[in-house]
């Protein structure tokens, strides 16, 4: 019998790998998703039904049969917590006698005895896991990756290996969120980092960070790589992080060699021209220097924890700065949209306040002596209430910022939490929260000369209209722009 798999949130990131993989597989596949996407149109092209609607008469024939008569039996049914608990579509099939299953859980059921890479962390994960499934690839060494962006080159958020023996390492990110990642059995796995993120599911930092703790303890090999200061945390909140073991990775003062304790480390972080670089430390093997693409510490650390990995699955040492210097990079994940002499347009995913501040000092690193101006949608209104200081401190790096209103994703509105309230916290800064309406206008006022996109919601369809408005800006008068902001606030 044909294996059939209906996926509820079918456009999410994570969902459409797993959409692609089973279609692979030769699976009848079929979903639904609220918004069409890049993601959805390019699952239609690849033979998956996509609905937009989420009525009874869209699902499949066959499906719909099986609701029929209350017996469940060709079709699985995957969902996401994005998709409401009171979403008429999931009640029905819940209703009619179909098994829910997550996501993570189906991944968990895929990847179990199998050679699993986990990459987990409240930041990182996806440019992480990326670089790693990239540096594999480079090697020679058999992967597979489910990714949580889009690797560019690739184009795919899905890197299947065409060789099957060996059999092939898995790559995947290990998402915190509803302790997804505890259903995952890696043989080896980094934490990148464990910043508060996600409270509307944990209640408190502590909890997550326990949660965090059990992942680690399910990882084959008993030891963890994670980065010097969310090890620090862990070990300073959770008694029994004391007891599994943690391996260290981070930033090295220039010259110093790795402590006893540390599998890997960075140092001499900094750009020229149009290239970023730093220095690459692992463990019996001399420092190596690497010139790449991304800018900034956070994406140095990055390039550290998918390296150390890719040793433990077999790479050579000696061939990973050539590696580094081939990536592609990773869609919206500062990547560079547009570029000309008088504007450059990035696109990033941050919405976590340490995301932010990473990316603002990438583009300042990349981009010196040039004015910042970001473009901010906050996502969610939970995760803008509880980050609302972290935002406005972070984004006051800029030397101007645009705020957008709230992308509210899975969310109902909370009374008094807006963009608004960002931007009346910042200082040093210009601020501006026009409406959608307005918010070329703006952009025009502004004359930017690096525009920074941020956000995890729909912020980047902007980008283009945004270029093309500013276009005639070519010819600003120099008289207009201001001293770059040196980052600090008053």
């Amino acid at each position: 019998m044909t294996q059939r798999v209906y996926f509820l949130g079918i456009g999410g990131i994570g969902m459409s790998a797993l959409a692609r993989w089973f279609n692979i597989q030769g699976a009848e596949v079929a979903g639904y998703d609220r918004q069409s996407s890049e993601l959805t149109r390019a699952l239609a092209e690849e033979g998956i039904e996509v609905d937009h609607t989420g009525a009874l008469e869209q699902l499949p024939d066959s499906l719909r049969r099986e609701m029929a008569t209350g017996k469940p039996e060709a079709w699985t049914v995957v969902w996401t917590p994005a998709i409401p608990s009171d979403f008429p579509l999931l009640h029905s099939l819940r209703e009619a006698g179909f098994k829910l299953h997550k996501r993570a859980e189906v991944l968990g059921n895929i990847t179990r005895g199998k050679p699993l890479l986990a990459v987990a962390g409240t930041h990182g994960k996806t440019t992480t896991s990326t670089l790693l499934a990239h540096l594999l690839q480079f090697a020679g060494i058999p992967v597979d990756a489910f990714l949580g962006g889009v690797a560019l080159g690739e184009q795919s958020n899905l890197l299947l290996s065409d060789r099957r023996e060996p059999a092939p390492w898995i790559v995947v990110e290990a998402d915190e969120y509803d302790r997804s990642f505890l259903t995952l059995s890696p043989r080896h796995a980094v934490i990148t980092s464990v910043d508060p993120d996600h409270l509307d599911i944990y209640g408190h930092h502590d909890a997550m960070l326990d949660a965090f703790v059990r992942f680690a303890t399910q990882v084959e090999h008993k030891e963890t790589l994670v980065h010097i200061d969310a090890a620090r945390a862990l070990l300073d909140a959770v008694p029994e992080a004391h007891e599994v073991g943690l391996a260290m990775y981070g930033p090295l003062e220039d010259g110093v060699a790795l402590e006893p304790t540390w599998k890997a480390g960075y140092s001499h972080v900094g750009h020229d021209a149009d290239q970023a670089r730093f220095t690459l430390h692992l463990e019996a093997h001399p420092p190596m220097p690497v010139r790449w693409r991304l800018p900034g510490a956070h994406n140095a650390a990055n390039a550290t924890a998918a390296a150390q990995l890719a040793t433990q699955a077999g790479m050579a040492p000696s061939q990973i700065p050539a590696a580094l210097a081939a990536f592609p990079g990773v869609a919206r994940r500062f990547e560079i949209k547009h570029q000309g002499s008088h504007l450059v347009i990035v696109d990033d995913y941050a919405h976590h306040p340490s995301e932010i501040e990473g990316t603002i000092a990438a583009a300042r690193q990349a981009f010196p002596q040039r004015r910042i101006t970001g473009v901010f949608q906050p996502h969610l209104f939970s995760r803008t209430r509880d980050f609302m200081e972290g935002f406005a401190r972070t984004l006051s790096a800029l030397d101007e910022c645009v705020l957008l209103p709230i992308y509210p994703a899975r969310e109902l509105p909370i009374p008094g939490v807006d963009a608004q309230g960002i931007g009346d916290k910042m200082v040093g800064c210009t601020v501006e929260t026009p409406s959608e309406s307005r918010f070329l206008d703006v952009l025009e006022k502004l004359a930017p000369e690096v525009l920074l996109f941020m956000g995890a919601g729909d912020l980047h369809q902007w980008i283009d209209p945004a270029w093309e408005r500013l276009q005639p800006q070519k010819t600003q008068d120099k008289t207009l722009r201001t001293e770059p902001n040196t980052g600090r606030t008053p």
